[in-house]
């Protein structure tokens, strides 16, 4: 089909011939409601736009989908516009332009979509009320006594998934469908009773049950609860969340108890509350409280540590706390020796996954003395608590816990906002000569830094194509500092005993390359920064420095480093390093996807920093952010304290 477009003007420096097809029109993904009435496909309103500045302003446009978006053509059209259902499920579009000049233009593809949008239909009674009776003092409410009619457009009614909680209890979809309350829960509750399709899509109306004991048969005076309180911070006193805590009730002095006795829970927050309900009173109860967290080994961990940990075992500048000093005893030696700096170095390279001997997270209790560097006896995991008679409900609180991230010797792991923040110091370029190399041919390639600096450490990490070269050499530097792995990839961390200057004439290390196959070599080398971030860390100052790599004249995607500091309670800052002037925008939204903030600006090339005041976010809590620079895109995590 052809669609006649207004005249388009368009001026140019060169030959009008050299444009090409241009699409004007988004091209965007499309999600569609099924059809009122249908529970099997949605009609699709689309159509497409692109100019030419050929002799005439005629365009001709096809399209073809793709049902089901698994690589085959299902459907194919001459027309320009498409209106017709699709199925149920998402579908790829592909529209393609031609004018009669010959040109043709084919980058038009998006996902189409078609959902059922309409959640189940729900009424529900006002309310109930139940009156305890012994012996069992026990109300019991199913979710089918509150629900006085529901269906839905596409699920048969004894598909729709029905379910209960009380209010205020939890969040998402509840997995009761019964709810029971005992003596000491009399008076009003409030429910919430929800539906769900097959869609899973939802519902939920509130109703409430009165529990009376109106013969006063159900006393509440046979039992207790018994609550255990805590939080979890960092060695820096910042809230840490995402750990488990766990406490073992010791059955020796109460056989038969009614309850579990361990509870095991996952924390979400900085703080926890562990509660048994329901133990009998006049008995002691006693135990254990101990929490562990599961992380990747690696978080917190760089080169950057070991130049601290190095320095300790040297004397020339010890550990700050003894929090480092456990962070850095990796062997769990009671000693940090030169094995330490061995263990975290093989980590760091990729030869280990885990530590051999510790875990990634130490959570232990709060020293009275963390200045005391020799403290190790004085560590302890666990907490023990004690009640000698329960006579009533109790809360013992206080069981707080550090959390120590295993060879983070700087205490910056998932959090920053001390000295050492990653990402706060201009950049360093380092460079190496861009060549052409023939097969079997070997070449030292310098790695160049952009200026002269005395350096007590440094880490990175080259990706090369192991089909095209490989690296058989390195020259500068110990082979125990480097690793080269199966996959095409080179690693290496560097520490100083005393700063070594570099140079433009004194490279940090040169690397030799041999061609399996005629290669450039920007074509088969670039910095891998998914595992090890590159870094220098000067003698001048405690403050690593970020590194941008370039082969000869390579021009590379805009690098961008993480916040800093992340969690914030003032500002924050994005940082990144860019060849040339880019456009920015910067975007941040709620969990649930609603944009809360948006800026856009343009910036020089070179190093820049995106700052982000703590009022551009609605609250504390955690948001995402993306941000885009010319078209390179990063995305991640916001912690607001």
């Amino acid at each position: 089909m052809q669609r006649f477009l207004p005249f388009l003007l368009i001026l140019s420096a060169g030959p009008v011939c050299a444009q090409n097809i241009v699409w004007v029109s988004p091209c965007a993904a499309m999600t569609i409601c099924l059809d009122p009435g249908s529970c099997t496909e949605g009609t699709v309103l689309a159509a497409e736009t692109a100019v030419t500045n050929c002799g005439n302003s005629f365009v001709n446009y096809s399209y073809k989908i793709d049902l089901g978006n698994n690589g085959s053509i299902d459907i194919q059209s001459g027309d320009d516009t498409l209106n017709s259902p699709l199925p149920l499920g998402t579908h790829l579009i592909s529209w393609r332009a031609n004018d009669n000049c010959g040109k043709v233009n084919s980058d038009c593809s998006y996902l189409v979509t078609i959902k059922d949008c309409n959640p189940p239909n729900l009424l529900c009674i006002n309310g109930l009320t139940q009156t305890l009776e012994f012996p069992e003092c026990t109300a019991t409410f199913d979710v089918e006594d509150f629900i006085i009619n529901v269906n839905d457009n596409c699920t048969p009614a004894n598909q729709i998934q029905i379910a209960m909680r009380e209010a205020g209890s939890g969040t998402g979809f509840p997995t009761d469908t019964s709810l029971s309350f005992g003596m000491c829960e009399q008076g009003l509750h409030v429910l919430q009773i929800w539906v769900k399709d097959g869609s899973n899509l939802v519902n939920q109306c509130n109703s409430y049950v009165l529990v009376q004991d109106n013969s006063n048969a159900c006393p509440c005076n046979i039992n207790a609860d018994l609550s255990l309180q805590g939080c979890a911070h960092t060695p820096d006193s910042i809230k840490l969340d995402n750990y488990t805590v766990r406490v073992e009730m010791n059955t020796d002095t109460t056989q038969n108890l009614p309850v579990n006795p361990t509870i095991q829970k996952y924390v979400t927050d900085s703080c926890f509350n562990a509660t048994y309900t329901g133990l009998p009173l006049n008995k002691p109860y006693s135990g254990v409280i101990r929490a562990q967290r599961i992380g990747d080994p690696l978080a917190g961990v760089s080169t950057f540590d070991l130049v601290l940990i190095n320095k300790h075992i040297l004397g020339q500048q010890a550990l700050e706390n003894f929090y480092q000093v456990l962070a850095a005893d990796v062997n769990q030696s009671k000693t940090i020796t030169t094995f330490d700096i061995i263990e975290i170095r093989k980590l760091i390279l990729g030869i280990y996954d885990t530590f051999p001997a510790a875990p990634a997270w130490r959570f232990i209790r709060p020293l009275n003395d963390p200045s005391n560097l020799v403290g190790y006896d004085l560590v302890r995991d666990t907490y023990q608590f004690y009640v000698s008679n329960l006579l009533d409900d109790v809360t013992l609180n206080g069981f707080n816990f550090v959390g120590v991230k295993i060879g983070d010797a700087n205490s910056n792991a998932t959090f920053a906002g001390n000295a050492e923040d990653r990402g706060a110091a201009t950049p360093l370029l380092i460079t190496a000569p861009d060549q052409d190399i023939q097969a079997g041919e070997a070449h030292w390639i310098p790695l160049q830094p952009s200026e002269t600096i005395r350096l007590e450490g440094w880490q990175l990490a080259l990706q090369f194509d192991p089909e095209a070269v490989e690296i058989t050499d390195l020259r500068g530097i110990s082979i125990d500092f480097a690793t080269i792995l199966p996959e095409g990839r080179l690693h290496i961390s560097v520490v100083h005993n005393a700063p070594a200057p570099v140079s433009p004439e004194e490279p940090l290390a040169a690397i030799l390359v041999k061609a399996k196959k005629p290669v450039r070599l920007s074509k088969a080398l670039r910095v891998d920064a998914s595992r090890l971030a590159p870094e220098v860390y000067p003698a001048e100052n405690q403050a690593p420095r970020p590194v941008v790599f370039r082969i000869g004249a390579q021009v590379q995607d805009v690098l961008f480093f993480p916040p800093q500091p992340n969690p914030f309670a003032g500002e924050t800052t994005i940082g990144f390093f860019a060849e040339q002037e880019t456009s920015l925008e910067l975007e941040i939204f709620d969990l649930a996807g609603r944009r809360v903030y948006h800026s856009t600006d343009t910036r020089d090339a070179g190093y820049q920093a995106i700052a982000i005041p703590a009022a551009a976010l609605p609250a504390a809590g955690v948001w995402a952010y993306r941000v885009r620079a010319g078209k390179a895109v990063a995305s991640g995590r916001l912690v607001r304290l």
